[in-house]
């Protein structure tokens, strides 16, 4: 019908009645009988293809940073249910 829009960069998320989460992005759309080739702001549900655009990169890397920050951060399975033990003895002992 029209050429495709190009994205802003800017993404939201949505949430679906199932709990599904939507990743929303806005893209710029040329106006139908624009005369000026202006351009109006939509919203649409993201496609496969969209993440491999440039403004896209950053929602990628984003993920990727955050994911290693997380494991960095994260405690070994063997001490996550251990009792933590006292380091000084306590002054009535």
């Amino acid at each position: 019908m029209f050429g495709a829009g190009k994205l802003t960069g800017r993404f939201w998320f949505r949430r679906t009645w199932t709990g599904k989460l939507i990743l929303l992005v806005e893209e710029e759309k040329p106006r139908w009988f624009s005369r000026r080739h202006l351009t109006k702001l939509r919203w649409r549900d993201a496609r496969l293809l969209d993440l491999a655009e440039a403004p896209m990169r950053t929602l990628m890397n984003l993920e990727r940073s955050y994911r290693a920050d997380y494991a960095s951060s994260a405690t070994p399975p063997s001490k996550r249910g251990a009792i933590p033990t006292p380091i000084a003895r306590a002054a009535n002992a």
